[in-house]
């Protein structure tokens, strides 16, 4: 999603504002300065997704030291194991991007350019690293050029996903030719989080099975902006599917702080990317907007792929537009009209739907209601799609810079911001409980916390 506000520039001073563009539950036109690495700012500060490891300790210690073409044998022989002695991984399927780099370094001094750098960076990496596997898993791989291409000796070869693309370069690299790799950590605009990887020498289109690799590259860019807080439940069966997720919550009071920012507060359902099929979220949302015409809080439900452009189109939709599936073809997203809504008043959020049986396919209704009054405008039906296999409630934002002026007050000290209560998600039209849900760690550097009760009805996002 985008806004038709009118952008808003940061000045070159406020060196802690965030990139305001996503291709997630929303898309601002704001243009801003990235925040600022751990390299480049207070070591004891929070930091977001990913920053840590743009540090130069952490990059010049794994690419000139760990994976270089003097130690990279090594690593194969801890990968597989040598002689006698077992490897990390029983067998190549087993090795997967993520699970392997605390072993090829465990001293966490190693991790960043100074001690402490990098023992935050070694204690996040499992978080960070599932969290990066779960969003590349959204993804689809569509690599054309063959430097790029997951299979080096077949060029030929595409993964349904970015992290079946990026498991598999793993498994030539490491497992099958002891290649020596370069990691390079940047930032992209918006909620995904961005990849490609590298073959030298550059293999030619087709099949070449003498090919003799020198070097791998793996370039990772990671969020600027996106989800601030989060829950998420994934469905683990592979024949029953998600038929419902129903929330409510309470619009809150508006920001004192008024900055141009944007705030999405929804439940969703959100598929991974498969071979011809990209993957999705559809959400009922309540967003938050300080300027522009259209200010204040709004209901509406979107459906976004995983393809979308933030950067294509930086507006949001005027909330009288609507638009149905069909535009998908045209940019990857739509949507219902807007409905504004005051503080105070409830809304619940529905997704319905499911296999149908006639089809075999996956067709799923996304509606809002006000305080229980059901608002036809916001009905968003879609059909086709891939299948949603996640399950989230989440809190996202872009450009809000000043905290907590820039997000609604909690009631009373303490207390969270935002409550999503009555939440109820249904497998094969049975309830799910308790929820299992897998919160966020506040310690990656997101402004909200997440935490849910012991049954899962309930999620409370408190800033971090």
């Amino acid at each position: 999603m985008a806004r038709d506000e009118h952008t808003k520039i940061d000045q070159p001073s406020e060196l802690d504002r965030r990139t305001v563009l996503t291709g997630g539950a929303a898309v601002a036109a704001t243009a801003a300065l990235p925040r600022a690495s751990l390299g480049q700012s207070n070591p004891n500060a929070v930091q977001p997704f990913g920053a840590i490891y743009k540090d130069f300790g952490y990059l010049q210690h794994f690419n000139h030291d760990k994976y270089s073409a003097g130690n990279i044998q090594n690593v194969q022989d801890l990968i597989k194991g040598k002689g006698s002695t077992p490897g990390l991984f029983p067998n190549r399927s087993a090795l997967k991007w993520g699970l392997y780099q605390q072993s090829v370094e465990p001293t966490a001094a190693n991790w960043g350019s100074t001690p402490k750098k990098g023992q935050a960076a070694f204690d996040k990496w499992p978080d960070f690293s599932q969290d990066a596997r779960d969003d590349l898993e959204r993804q689809p791989a569509t690599f054309t050029d063959p430097k790029n291409a997951m299979n080096p000796f077949d060029t030929t070869q595409v993964a349904a996903n970015l992290m079946e693309h990026l498991d598999e370069v793993i498994r030539i690299a490491l497992w099958d030719h002891a290649v020596p790799m370069k990691i390079v950590v940047g930032s992209k605009e918006g909620r995904h989080h961005g990849l490609t990887t590298e073959w030298q020498p550059a293999p030619q289109p087709g099949t070449n099975p003498n090919l003799q690799l020198t070097g791998l590259t793996i370039n990772m860019d990671c969020p600027d902006g996106g989800w601030e807080g989060y829950t998420v439940w994934r469905n683990q069966s592979s024949t029953a599917e998600i038929t419902k997720i129903v929330a409510s919550w309470t619009v809150p009071p508006a920001p004192t702080g008024q900055d141009g920012q944007i705030i999405f507060i929804f439940i969703g359902l959100e598929s991974v990317s498969g071979t011809n099929a990209t993957g999705g979220i559809l959400q009922p949302v309540l967003q938050w907007t300080d300027s522009g015409p259209n200010a204040g809080w709004y209901i509406r439900s979107w459906y976004v792929t995983a393809a979308f452009d933030p950067l294509q189109y930086p507006l949001l939709p005027d909330p009288s537009i609507a638009a149905d599936q069909a535009h998908l073809a045209n940019e990857n997203r739509c949507y219902s009209q807007a409905v504004p809504v005051q503080a105070k008043d409830t809304i619940t959020g529905t997704i319905q739907g499911g296999r149908n049986s006639t089809t075999g396919k996956f067709d799923y209704m996304c509606s809002l209601e006000v305080n229980g009054q059901h608002k036809s405008v916001t009905d968003l039906s879609l059909t086709d799609i891939p299948e949603p296999v996640y399950a989230v409630c989440a809190v996202e934002s872009y450009g809000a810079v000043n905290k907590p002026q820039d997000y609604p007050a909690p009631p009373t000290p303490g207390a969270a911001s935002i409550t999503l209560s009555s939440i109820n998600l249904q497998v094969q039209n049975n309830s799910v409980h308790p929820i299992q849900w897998v919160d966020n760690k506040n310690n990656l550097g997101l402004d909200f916390k997440a935490t849910h009760n012991m049954g899962g009805d309930k999620v409370e996002f408190k800033l971090a």
